[in-house]
């Protein structure tokens, strides 16, 4: 008997709605941390301070404690783990991986964005457009504890000082960092003048940078007890921790080779305070 062909239904597109999970369906879990109270996998960090206060140097430092395994400020120790880091202003070769070499890391555990591979050419790295093909370089290099992104107002390909295009700029690298549960650090200066006595209120740009980073570290020059300068590395923010305190900090030229100098970061004591109590003139 003749049987007419079965025709296939097409699938119907599903319906847009509101994504929703039950608060009671949720695993409550800690923050994780990579250092205890100071950087969190999966998290933004924000690291400002007025130009020449060291911040790259300071970021080298913790991307090198990684890499080794080794101790931070406060003396515990971390597991040792992988690093990625762009950077837009310094060159890796005749700069970061000096400071690195200064700072002890094993570079061999340690990957510069260098460009992006599109179409078969090479093109500059653009943090704000190439986020996909950095998470596969992410799962390829495996256990990346650190991201370093310098600066990090790259990442934002609108007007940086308006909140909605910043967010908007911003929120697929923070997306990126949970998903790969790796501490991200981005670097940023303070803008000019002040606006109030809160250090994180001075970071340029938008007021969404310290909006969306869970922690805002701020390094600034201060002046000590006995009236000798110094250099504090303070909490100015933690929506996830303690927000206050800090560790003193120097920085030294170092010869790690012939003929090639780096600067380095040194760690001293831990302060108390808040950052407007200890960085009286973040300038």
């Amino acid at each position: 008997a003749y049987r007419p062909p079965v025709r296939a239904v097409p699938e119907l597109p599903e319906p847009d709605r509101i994504i929703i999970t039950r608060a009671s369906d949720l695993r409550i879990e800690p923050v994780a941390w990579l250092w205890d109270g100071w950087l969190a996998r999966g998290k933004l960090h924000l690291l400002a301070g007025a130009p020449g206060q060291g911040k790259t140097t300071i970021a080298l430092s913790l991307a090198a404690t990684v890499t080794i395994g080794g101790r931070w400020p406060d003396g515990t120790r971390c597991a040792p783990g992988n690093v990625l880091m762009y950077s837009g202003e310094d060159d890796p070769a005749d700069t970061l991986a000096p400071r690195l070499l200064a700072a002890g890391a094993d570079l061999s555990r340690v990957h510069f964005i260098s460009g992006t591979r599109t179409g078969g050419e090479s093109v500059p790295f653009d943090p704000a457009r190439d986020l996909d093909l950095l998470r596969g370089t992410i799962e390829q290099i495996g256990s990346v504890d650190l991201l370093v992104v310098d600066p990090i107002v790259g990442a934002v390909t609108g007007d940086s000082h308006k909140n909605t295009e910043t967010r908007r700029g911003l929120q697929p690298l923070v997306d990126l960092a949970a998903a790969c549960r790796c501490a991200l650090i981005g670097i940023t200066h303070f803008s000019k003048g002040g606006q109030g006595g809160d250090p994180s209120q001075r970071v340029i740009g938008s007021v969404a940078f310290t909006a969306l980073a869970r922690v805002v570290l701020v390094a600034a020059k201060v002046k000590g007890a006995d009236g000798e300068p110094g250099r504090i590395l303070a909490r100015a923010k933690s929506n996830i921790g303690p927000d206050d305190g800090g560790f003193e900090y120097h920085l030294d030229q170092v010869e790690i080779a012939e003929g090639i100098e780096a600067s380095r970061d040194g760690w001293g004591k831990a302060v108390e305070g808040t950052a407007r109590e200890l960085l009286t003139d973040p300038d």
